[in-house]
């Protein structure tokens, strides 16, 4: 078995088919309990359920317990689905063309859900990190895929490393992302690119406050990169070094780590083997959960490939696109930020580079997964000069402005919350220590 050239087969090939860029959209929310209480799981799958049956939405997968956790729209492809818990709801729109497609759609499902959960004293709001995390159940949905995760995560009580203590993160974390199309042609710049405008997206994008955490304004990154998914480097995080060629990704992507595959039904999860290492074993020591957690072996083979997966900032799927994960959820109303601001700068990659490159600011030579990491602090300030930092959000934003504008669809009004947040140096978790949390979750949740 061959690792590289299944690494071609599954992420590099899709690059050669003709697509027709469209734009993947998916939105976590935390579910938050108005009541400074916890999460009414019952509540949040009432509200859900009755919103898959007021849009025509086809149950999809079921819990071990019979609940409706996912379910799509036949029409749009659009799904609803609760992410890893009960207390983190997500939309995941079918492909759209514009912008004002998915918000159009967002807008209408937001705003029917919440007005369910509003009559019980809850409501989806856009903050990173539930608020009540601290107070609400860390179960995972009872599902095959979801035990396996949870038991996975959990190793981090039982493997070396320097794990963090959440490993119920999945619980109470929400993210936006976006995808886009990309080609074999331009993927290496668009990674570059999109690898050094981060430490940027932190500055404008941080929404994910732990209060056991306060010097982190976007704990998101700790969360995964500390975990059991961090044990290889090459599953989160940047591409370093930065590829120049798809020879070079295909190599890296090699060498990522698989940590679960299924057989015979069951979802099995083992420690992280490098993919190309793992092919070669002749039998891999592994778990399954089964009204409790089971020791078993396997042989791995070539299909298990399908289960190689990778959660860097920029991350290549086996689509043909590129996913961006790592911004927080934004608040509700801002929600298209995050997909405006990548798609504007799709296609001004090789200026976005030049731009970032000429800047005093990314003089430093300074890897930008270091970078990222100052900019996600709450003193980002002590590390950049002011002015600056605000000069270069603004003619990162100008640029994202003229891509939009070149798709012609006036899309660029959802850059607006971005030009106020570069003006300010203040992202969504920087107003949130500004304010009362309670008056910041019904705030973030206005669409």
């Amino acid at each position: 078995m061959n690792a590289k050239k299944l690494i071609y087969d599954r992420f590099i090939a899709p690059l050669k088919k003709p697509r027709a860029s469209y734009i993947g959209i998916e939105i976590e929310m935390p579910v938050v309990n108005l009541s400074s209480k916890k999460t009414d799981k019952s509540v949040s799958i009432a509200a859900v359920h009755k919103a898959m049956e007021h849009f025509g939405f086809t149950p999809h997968k079921f819990d071990d317990e019979g609940v409706c956790h996912e379910a799509v729209c036949d029409d749009t492809g659009d799904v609803f689905s609760f992410d890893c818990s009960y207390n983190n709801f997500e939309i995941s729109l079918g492909r759209v063309r514009t912008l004002h497609e998915a918000q159009a759609r967002f807008r209408d499902y937001v705003s029917f859900i919440n007005g369910e959960l509003n009559r019980s004293k809850h409501t989806l709001t856009g903050l990173g990190v539930n608020p009540n995390y601290k107070i609400n159940d860390y179960n995972y949905v009872p599902s095959p895929r979801y035990r396996m995760l949870e038991g996975y995560l959990k190793k981090c009580k039982i493997w070396d490393g320097r794990f963090h203590p959440y490993f119920g993160y999945g619980t109470f974390s929400s993210a936006s992302q976006v995808q886009l199309d990309v080609t074999e042609e331009n993927l290496c710049k668009t990674i570059e690119a999109f690898s050094l405008v981060e430490p940027l997206k932190a500055v404008l994008f941080a929404n994910s406050y732990l209060p056991d955490i306060p010097e982190l304004l976007c704990v998101r990154d700790y969360f995964w990169e500390q975990s059991p998914h961090g044990i290889n480097p090459k599953n989160v995080g940047f591409f370093e070094p930065l590829p120049k060629t798809v020879g070079e990704i295909t190599e890296y992507l090699s060498k990522a780590s698989i940590f679960c595959t299924e057989r015979g039904g069951k979802y099995l999860f083992f420690y992280p083997i490098p993919f190309d290492e793992y092919l070669e074993r002749d039998i891999v020591e592994a778990e399954y959960y089964d009204g409790e957690y089971h020791a078993c072996s396997f042989a791995p083979k070539a299909e298990d490939i399908a289960y190689l997966r990778t959660y860097k900032q920029t991350d290549l799927t086996s689509r043909g696109t590129l996913e961006f994960r790592s911004a927080c959820t934004q608040p509700l109303g801002e929600a298209m930020t995050v997909a405006a601001f990548h798609l504007g700068l799709m296609a001004q990659t090789e200026e976005l580079i030049a731009l970032l490159k000429n800047s005093s600011i990314y003089q430093t030579n300074e890897k930008p997964a270091q970078f990222r990491q100052k900019m996600n602090r709450a003193d980002f300030l002590s590390y950049v000069d002011e002015d600056e930092l605000k000069a270069l959000l603004n003619d990162v934003l100008q640029l994202c402005k003229e891509g939009l504008k070149k798709r012609g669809y006036s899309e660029e009004i959802y850059l607006s919350p971005l030009f106020e947040r570069a003006r300010t140096l203040t992202s969504p978790s920087g107003y949130l220590l500004q304010n009362e949390i309670k008056e910041v979750i019904l705030e973030y949740a206005k669409l």
